[in-house]
């Protein structure tokens, strides 16, 4: 699958308050795409939170260049 919108990550992870520069939000949306296949849109919003949790400590350790 290719990247989701940013639209349709805020709505599987139930929030905009996601942080990020834009790249890093461009590969949020690719790994989500990811997620969604294979895991499907109940695992997801079941893991939303500890799935946000790990994206920020993306984010601050700046992992993605």
């Amino acid at each position: 699958m290719s990247a989701l919108s940013l639209e349709k990550v805020y709505e599987l992870l139930g929030t905009t308050e996601i942080p990020g520069e834009r790249r890093e939000t461009e590969v949020l949306c690719i790994r989500m795409g990811e997620l969604l296949d294979l895991n499907g849109e109940t695992w997801i919003r079941e893991n939303r939170r500890m799935l946000l949790e790990q994206w920020r400590s993306v984010v601050e350790l700046k992992t993605i260049r």
